[in-house]
């Protein structure tokens, strides 16, 4: 007889690098996140004027029929060090035929953290003029050119490590009027770093408080598991039971017993539990602390599986 709980050690850590951020539209680019925000985008779109500045044979179509706060926006892989590197450039073409209203002709180029709940409330932006009719090559130089905090009370730019999101707007916002605008060779003239901070806490359980599991922090998964699956047959019930997961002296204690115990319809002859941390991350370290049993016929185990896996 075999069956399973979970209080095994497992260290899981991510390496990485330094990336390049920039699109040329051509497949080639680092930026995989293109988002049309009240606005239409279509990504690879063939470049109806080859002319001038752009021979190439693909952009960015930036279509706004009326959207009221109307952008195209991306979010880097990680933050955004601009007191190095400051500079965001990219070619745009707006047709005059394509526009309605009275706007000015403007492009702003606005960093935001789009790991904020509003993340609009934490933007630095930068209006540059443009010319219609033309491919024209714009900069956006956050440490050299004036540009506007949202909140005045904002620290410039350049110094801070916040940003991750970049949105592109034509001819403002908070208006109605139409523009179709195509964008080109977006770069940005630093690289972001891809190496995880393994030194900022974001979730943890100390298990101080005595008593049931923090259910704010752990779900009691029960549901039985189908069939003879991936979980080998086990032998006992998962319940969200005191008397099979619960704390003391400063440790979370998951306990197997031999007992009839019926669920979900059906009798087993054994009782334990099995948790699921209310929490999931990106990239990162896990630091697990645990004594393990060495009883004939236990199997504990501790797993990362993705967030989008459903296993009951």
């Amino acid at each position: 007889m075999r069956f399973k709980f979970s209080i095994l050690l497992l260290l899981f850590v991510s390496l990485f690098h330094a990336q390049s951020v920039q699109d040329n539209f051509e497949g080639t680019g680092t930026i995989t996140s293109w988002f049309g925000d009240d606005c239409s985008i279509e990504i690879g779109y063939t470049n109806p004027y080859q002319v001038g500045l752009n021979l190439s044979q693909n952009v960015l179509k930036y279509l706004d029929t009326g959207g009221q706060y109307a952008n195209v926006r991306f979010d880097a892989d990680s933050n955004f060090d601009l007191s190095g590197n400051s500079i965001f450039t990219f070619k745009i073409y707006v047709p005059s035929s394509s526009l309605s209203g009275n706007q000015s002709n403007q492009v702003s180029l606005k960093l935001q953290n789009g790991s904020s709940s509003t993340p609009w409330s934490t933007q630095s932006e930068i209006i540059k003029p443009i010319v219609l009719d033309q491919w024209q090559e714009l900069s956006f130089d956050f440490q050299n050119d004036t540009y506007i905090n949202l909140d005045n009370t904002s620290l410039p730019p350049s110094q801070r490590t916040d940003f991750n999101r970049v949105v592109t707007q034509v001819n403002g916002e908070n208006n109605t009027d139409q523009v179709i605008a195509y964008i080109d060779d977006f770069y940005y003239d630093g690289t972001i770093s891809l190496d995880p901070d393994y030194n900022t806490l974001v979730w943890s359980d100390e298990f101080n408080d005595a008593g049931s599991v923090d259910t704010s922090k752990w779900f009691h998964q029960t549901q039985l598991i189908a069939g003879n699956s991936w979980a080998n047959g086990e032998l006992q019930h998962y319940t969200n039971r005191i008397d099979n997961s619960y704390v003391s002296e400063g440790t979370l204690k998951i306990k197997a017993i031999k007992e009839q115990y019926t669920d979900q319809n059906v009798t087993k002859s054994y009782t334990s539990a099995r948790l699921n941390s209310k929490f999931s991350f990106k990239y990162g370290r896990v630091e697990v602390r645990a004594k393990l049993p060495s009883v004939f016929g236990t199997w504990p185990a501790i797993w990362l599986l993705g967030k989008n896996i459903s296993d009951g």
